[in-house]
Order: C-alpha cells, then sequence, then structure tokens
C-alpha cells in the first residue's frame, strides 16, 4: 500500500474515533450553545454599576490539549488570563468591568465567576485534511452570576456554554461559591494556543455577554 494512501486511511480512523468518542462522552465538537444549570433563579438587578469578573477555575474539567505537568499548568495559566481578558472586553460594554478576587466584595454590582468543563484542542490535521466538523477544538463552561445586593455567596444565575443541546445533563452543584477561584493569579505568558481554541474563547465570551445583556439592560423576560 502505498505510503500516501495509508497515511490518508490512518487519518480517517483516528477521525472516526475521535468522533465516536466525542459523541459517546456527550460533547458538541466546537458547537456554542448555553443550558441553565440548576439553582435559585432570582432577577438580576439590572443596569448594574460595576461588573466584577473572578478567575475561572481551571483545577476541574478535562483538560484534552496534549500536556501534561508543569507544560499543562503554564496553558491552563494562559488560557484562564486570556479568557478574562476576552470576556472584560465583552461585558465592558454592558457596565464597567473589573477582574477582581472574591475578598473584600463591595455590596452592589454583579460577580460573575465560573469554571472550565471541558478544553479539547481537537486536531488541526484533521481539520485541514478531512474537514467536514471532524477535529473540532470544544470549549465548555459553567458560568455562575452573583448579585452582590443578593448574596456574595450564593450565585443567583447559572449556565453552561458550548454543550451540544438544552437537554443535556450539566451536573451542577449546589450553588454554592466554586472552588478554585481564590487560587493565586496566574502570571501572563505566551498562549501558544491554537486557532480554534482562540476562536472558541472568543465565541464563548460573546455568548455570555449576549446572555447577561438582556439583564442588566433590565428587558430580560
Amino acid at each position: 500500500m502505498p505510503r500516501f494512501v495509508a497515511l490518508f486511511v490512518g487519518l480517517v480512523f483516528l477521525a472516526l474515533a475521535t468522533t465516536f468518542l466525542l459523541t459517546g462522552c456527550g460533547v458538541d465538537g466546537g458547537s456554542i450553545h448555553t443550558a441553565p444549570l440548576p439553582g435559585a433563579m432570582v432577577k438580576l438587578s439590572p443596569n448594574p454599576p460595576e461588573i466584577y469578573i473572578a478567575p475561572f477555575d481551571t483545577s476541574t474539567g478535562k483538560w484534552l490539549v496534549g500536556r501534561e505537568g508543569y507544560e499543562l499548568k503554564n496553558f491552563k495559566e494562559d488560557f484562564q488570563t486570556n479568557f478574562e481578558h476576552q470576556l472584560k472586553e465583552r461585558l465592558q460594554k454592558i457596565a464597567p468591568t473589573e477582574q477582581r478576587w472574591v475578598d473584600n466584595l463591595p455590596d452592589h454590582g454583579w460577580l460573575v465567576a465560573g469554571e472550565f468543563v471541558t478544553v479539547f484542542q481537537g486536531s488541526r490535521a484533521e481539520r485541514t485534511l478531512i474537514g467536514a466538523g471532524l477535529g473540532e477544538t470544544t470549549l465548555q463552561t459553567n458560568v455562575y452570576v452573583y448579585d452582590l445586593e443578593v448574596s456574595k455567596t450564593q450565585y443567583v444565575f447559572a449556565f453552561r456554554t458550548g454543550v451540544p443541546d438544552t437537554t443535556y445533563d450539566t451536573g451542577a452543584g449546589s450553588g454554592s461559591l466554586p472552588s478554585g477561584i481564590a487560587a493565586p493569579e496566574p502570571i501572563m505568558t505566551g498562549m501558544g494556543l491554537g486557532s480554534g481554541l482562540k476562536l472558541d474563547t472568543t465565541r464563548t465570551c460573546r455568548e455570555i455577554a449576549s446572555i447577561l445583556a438582556p439583564y442588566a439592560y433590565g428587558t430580560a423576560k
């Protein structure tokens, strides 16, 4: 069998195996949808004077990025920092936004916290050579929104981004402050991220802002 044909067959087999794996895990490669998470839903106070962003938790979730040890730690820190910067840029269009730790929070405004559920960098080779949706990246997050006038420790609104559909079993927690968001502040280094995850980050931050905007403007139903 010619080497090129063997390589092509191998790539097709790898693509089919990856697709089966992702489908079996309930992960929708690269799509950006949202689903509500269990928890009390209290109407967010409109026109927040400030929106605060706590670092999204990187200590849990699936990190399928082909790295281990120190390289994985650096990747998570860079990914977390870049995500927060992009989310801040999006939320700035709704209200003044500041990255902030959870200690000494004011009594007014919103706190947006969260955690990364799945970060899958996919396969650039499959995306380039095969296409048809194969090798796509996946980014899923749980987002927790706190109305500081209501509580600083219990979220009042929560949703997940990057799920296949609204019937996805989110498996959310009790509504307490997510673990890990008070970890030491990461130092920004070179991102080194694939273009697929960069695009997913932009889409996810845009999605979060579009969901929160109607509540900020008092137009949410």
